[in-house]
This record gives C-alpha cells, sequence and structure tokens, in this order.
C-alpha cells in the first residue's frame, strides 16, 4: 500500500505509526468531508462540461461504497444524459443535491433504474421523486428496478401524502401520484425509447435477489454497469464491445487493514464475518480490471469504490486495475464527467 506521498509501506509499518499516534487513529475514524469550496468548484466544472456538450455524456453523482453518510464520496448514483433527456440509475444519499448541482433540469428527467435494494444504492428514490417533483419533475417519468419497486414507491407517496398534498394545495400543482413502475422479476430487455435501449442481466450479491447490472446502448455510445457483484463472466458479456463499463472495485488488503483498524478501535465487527460478506459480494480491483480486458471495452470506470479512503490515490486503483486491463483507466470522483 502506499501513502499518501506515494511511498510504499507495510502494513506491520502503518499499525506501528498508528499505534504510536494516537491522535492520528482518532481522526482517521472520521469520514473525510467533502469542503464547501471544493464542492462549488466541482459544480462549475460538471455544469462547463454539460454545457453545450455534443452526444452522450455519463456523470458520476456518487462514487462511494456502503451506507456511511459524510464523506468526500456520495453513495452511487449515476446520470446519463442524451438529445437533452436524462436517466438515472441508483439513489444512493445525497443523489438530489448532487444531480442539481449538475444544472440538468429535473424536467429532463426520462427514466430512472435501481440495480437493487441496498441502502446506498436506494434509499433516496423517495426524496428524488419528491423534490424532483417540486423543481420540475414530470408525472411521466418511468421506473425499472428489482421487485418490490412497486409497493416500495407506492408505499413512500402514501407516506408522503400529506407533505405533498399540502405543496400542491399551496402553489396550485397537481399533486405528485404514483409514477409508472416496471418491476423486473428476471433479467432482459428492460426498455426503449428513442434515445436509448436498456438490457439487464443478473449479477451475485448475496443475500440480494434479484440484483443486476445494465447495459445502455445510445446511438453513439454503450455505457455498461456492473452494479454490486463479485467478478462475473456475464459483466463481460454484457460489457462487450462497450465504450465505457462502469465497475464496482474493491482494494482487498485496504479493507482488511481498515476493519482490523476499526476493530481495534471498538467497533463491534468480527473480522471474519465482515470479510466473508466482502468476497462473497464485491469485486477485487485486479479482477475488474480482468472482466474489462475480456470484455474489450474502451474506457473503465472505477466506481463505489471499496473502501472509500482518500489515502488510497488514483495511482493505486489504476495500477491494480492496470495488471489485466490495458485500455483507458478512470477513477471515479463524483460530478466526473465522462
Amino acid at each position: 500500500m502506499d501513502d499518501d506521498s506515494g511511498n510504499k509501506v507495510s502494513r506491520r509499518g502503518m499499525l506501528a505509526r498508528i499505534a504510536a499516534v494516537p491522535a492520528l487513529v482518532a481522526a482517521a475514524t472520521m469520514p473525510a468531508v467533502a469542503n464547501a469550496a471544493d464542492v462549488k468548484e466541482k459544480e462549475k466544472q460538471v455544469r462547463a462540461a454539460l454545457k453545450d456538450a455534443k452526444g452522450t455524456k455519463l456523470v458520476l453523482l456518487g462514487t462511494g461504497a456502503g451506507p456511511v453518510p459524510g464523506r468526500s464520496r456520495h453513495m452511487t448514483s449515476n446520470v446519463m444524459v442524451h438529445n437533452g433527456a436524462a436517466y438515472v440509475l441508483d439513489f444512493g444519499l445525497g443523489v438530489t443535491d448532487q444531480f442539481a448541482r449538475t444544472g440538468i433540469p429535473f424536467g429532463t428527467v426520462r427514466s430512472i433504474f435501481l440495480t437493487h435494494h441496498h441502502p446506498d444504492h436506494n434509499i433516496e428514490l423517495g426524496p428524488f421523486l419528491i423534490i424532483g417533483w417540486i423543481r420540475g419533475l414530470k408525472q411521466s417519468i418511468k421506473a425499472y428496478g428489482p421487485p418490490p419497486l412497486r409497493q416500495m414507491t407506492e408505499d413512500f407517496l402514501r407516506s408522503a401524502k400529506v407533505t405533498i398534498d399540502f405543496w400542491a394545495e399551496d402553489f396550485k400543482m397537481k399533486p405528485l401520484g404514483m409514477i409508472d413502475v416496471h418491476e423486473l422479476p428476471q433479467p432482459g430487455a428492460v426498455m426503449h425509447d428513442e434515445n436509448v435501449t436498456v438490457t439487464s442481466i443478473l449479477v451475485e450479491h448475496p443475500p440480494v435477489k434479484p440484483a443486476y447490472g445494465y447495459r445502455f446502448d445510445f446511438p453513439d455510445r454503450s455505457i455498461a454497469f456492473s452494479g454490486d457483484t463479485i467478478p462475473l463472466e456475464s459483466v463481460a458479456k454484457m460489457a462487450h464491445g462497450a465504450d465505457v463499463l462502469v465497475h464496482e472495485a474493491m482494494d482487498m488488503k485496504a479493507v482488511e487493514f481498515e476493519i482490523r483498524r476499526q476493530i481495534a478501535n471498538g467497533q463491534p465487527v468480527s473480522f471474519d464475518t465482515f470479510m466473508k460478506h466482502m468476497k462473497a459480494d464485491h469485486s477485487p480491483v485486479e479482477d475488474v480490471g480482468r472482466i474489462a480486458q475480456e470484455a474489450g471495452v474502451k474506457t473503465l470506470v472505477l466506481s463505489h469504490l471499496t473502501p472509500s479512503l482518500t489515502s488510497i490515490s488514483d495511482e493505486e486503483w489504476r495500477t491494480q486495475a492496470a495488471k489485466h486491463f490495458k485500455g483507458k483507466i478512470i477513477v471515479g470522483h463524483d460530478l466526473m464527467v465522462i
């Protein structure tokens, strides 16, 4: 593992350094929070990149893994824009603010998609719908995702009915009602409109079933998303020949170090149980490179990064993925335009 200066340090050395400097340990337990000035600068950059953009653009709204609030990386979410229409994939905490920062009008959102039902992917679906409605989101929006997406959406809108009705009465708006939800009990064809054709595959993310990866074929670009999964040949097949593959990525040694550090600081976590979950549910970054190489994609985007530590440099992520993948590698950051 590299330290912040890029020098190689051993795990034993890191443990010794932490043991010798307790204050460092305390600081390390706190998630890195984005600086307000940095967020404003990113907002300017993403808006500039999207202004008068030609062709399909992908914006990474959130690139962190897990339901951990308060970090510089928001939870997972993405938006694709083509011909003035927006398509949103996954709804981790903070997606509504992040979407607003792009400057993309809420009224341009045509369809929304969910890969699976974990909180870092679906927790802000309901708030996005209500705030989006207030900001111009159209009732005609369509939603696609695993069951029980329809029940979840109905339940949320029912719980928010008083809020919706008060706002509609006060501002003379048509109340937000149930949207057009399409549950996907099986993989395959998802939807098609004049801008994009969307397909899905099953991925392995136990115990969540079904969990999906998606491919979006626009006229000028194909963008594939692994969703949360272990390395799968089916992901390589889905992404075959795509321009972009956005794949979750895990630094296994860093995960092991991080969980041991948390345990040493009193976290009630079992190392063996935690690591069993990580190995059964997520993809080591080296294997992500192998999947991308087999798929023959032009660009690999590493996202849903585990662990989401600022001490792991972009170069370190790229180096591991590049052991197998020879194409372009992008380490995802929030509000990055691709």
